[in-house]
Parts: C-alpha cells; structure tokens; sequence
C-alpha cells in the first residue's frame, strides 16, 4: 500500500496538483445552473504557440457535470510560460472553498 502512495500520492488529484509547479488549477461556476467545475491547466502539454508567434494561448470549454452546463476560457502567456491575461464567457471564476463546500454537499446524505 507504501508504494501505490509513493506512485500516486496519498491525498488525491488535487494535492497531487497543488504540488505541480506545471499545473494552474482553477474553480469555475458555470452559468448555466451555477454549478462549479474544478479546471487544470498543464502548462507543459495545455500551451499553444498564438498566432502572434511570440506568445501562448489555452483554450478550454468547461463542461460542469450537474447540469451539462458551459463555458468558455481562455488564457494568454508569455515566453516564459508566465500567464499574462485570462478571459471566461459564460462562468465566473470561484475560490477552491467555494468548490469544496459543493462537493461536501454533493457527497453527503441528504
């Protein structure tokens, strides 16, 4: 049991995730029915070169797993891989307490 921690990590994706230099995780309510979606990006494989040749772009269509609801991101970043600018249509940007508590409420008996 030592090793399959040692090998995946014993506290989930998300403290695997927290620990990733590589990886931008984001919280987003979908406009639809409000429900949040948690997004990772992965800065090594997400990236694409932008048409300006110069800098990077991610595009990522959320879909939330309540009610099948969308939204839309988009993020820039420079050379370095350092994100300069982000944009989301039809959603909001939420903290992780917020996707905590939903997910505390989802996975409780009613």
């Amino acid at each position: 049991m030592g090793f399959l921690k040692r090998l995946f990590g014993a506290g989930g994706t998300a403290n695997r995730d927290s620990n990733d230099p590589n990886a931008i995780i984001l919280y987003i309510k979908v406009g639809k029915c409000g429900a949040i979606a948690r997004v990772r990006v992965d800065k090594r494989n997400d990236l694409s070169l932008d048409d300006d040749g110069e800098s990077y772009v991610v595009r990522k269509q959320i879909v939330d797993n309540v009610c099948y609801g969308t939204a839309e991101l988009e993020m820039h970043f420079d050379t370095g891989h350092n994100e300069t600018s982000r944009h989301l249509e039809s959603g909001e940007f939420v903290t992780r307490a917020e996707w905590d508590e939903q997910e505390r409420l989802r996975v409780s008996p009613r």
